[in-house]
């Protein structure tokens, strides 16, 4: 069995990525372009900012076949959370203020949804994980259709079942600004698949300087080791309080998620990176049953 590695994100979380130790030294060590930037830059891989729909078939195919099925799932696991409580404080709001402590990290944990807490963004910004460490993640049952499309997705041989590979919801209210940064790694792309969005398109991701809007059901692939930054559109009404659920709940509009921008991420084997894939399917690690954090989630 080929030897696997383990990686120290910049948030301090470890992961065992499936390469071995001389090509993350040498990729660690190469000189990197101004706008591309990630902590390992293997060479060989073509580098360019967003990448066609046509050069992964199997997964634009097969989630965009679903994605009105997996946007009403969204719809109604996000609904579900305005109504599970009745005369409490809304659970979101509590999470919300676990972001704003001095560790950013959320009072509760029992929810699917929890914030992003790298300290790159202002405004909402939450993730349900579905996949990571090499495998599905318990709080993907919440969403059982989008658990079981990102899987039958990583047996295509397109997604990247294996760490640094991740799949999730990413869940961001208008006005969100995450700052621009860059991805770990050259050798994986990241794909979304708009869900949720306020109009059936929608501005406000940029890449390597390059502007691209998202399009309900339609899959948009980039290589998030450029540069990358998203600036939503400010509220379409005026700010609603504290939290998403607090927004939501909201008795001035029926629809109370009108503001939210939903994508379904996931990984991608860069198509030049045969060689790691190769490696990665002699060194699967163990997967840890536990969640981990992201510090290079969009």
């Amino acid at each position: 069995m080929a030897p696997s590695s383990v990686i120290r994100y910049a948030d301090g979380d470890e992961e065992e990525w499936p390469i071995q130790a001389d090509l993350l030294r040498a990729a660690s060590a190469r000189p990197r372009p101004s706008l591309q930037r990630p902590s390992y830059f293997f060479e060989g891989l073509r580098a360019q900012a967003f990448w066609p729909r046509e050069s992964f078939p199997k997964v634009v195919a097969l989630l965009e076949a679903c994605a009105s099925e997996l946007s009403e799932e969204v719809q109604s696991l996000l609904e579900d959370a305005l109504s599970s409580e009745s005369g409490e404080e809304p659970p979101r709001t509590k999470r919300r203020r676990g972001i704003e402590g001095a560790e950013g990290r959320p009072d509760d944990r029992s929810s699917p949804w929890q914030p992003q807490g790298e300290g790159l963004h202002e405004g909402v910004w939450l993730k349900l994980e579905l996949w990571a460490r090499g495998g599905p993640l318990a709080s993907g049952k919440a969403a059982p259709k989008t658990r079981a499309a990102v899987a039958a997705c990583m047996s295509t041989g397109e997604a990247m079942a294996v760490p640094p590979g991740r799949a999730a919801l990413s869940y961001m209210m208008c006005g969100a600004h995450v700052k621009p940064h860059c991805g770990p790694t050259n050798h994986r792309l990241r794909l979304h698949l708009p869900l949720l969005l306020p109009s059936p398109q929608m501005t406000g991701l940029t890449v390597a300087g390059e502007a691209r809007a998202w399009d309900l059901h339609r899959c948009l692939i980039f290589d998030d080791s450029f540069e990358h930054e998203v600036q939503l559109p400010p509220l379409s009404r005026e700010a609603w309080g504290d939290s998403p659920v607090s927004q939501m709940r909201t008795p001035e509009t029926e629809d109370a998620l009108s503001d939210a921008r939903v994508v379904l991420l996931l990984d991608l084997w860069h198509p030049d990176a045969g060689f790691l894939r190769e490696q990665a399917t002699q060194a699967v690690p163990e997967r840890e049953k536990c969640s981990r954090k992201h510090a290079y989630t969009v």
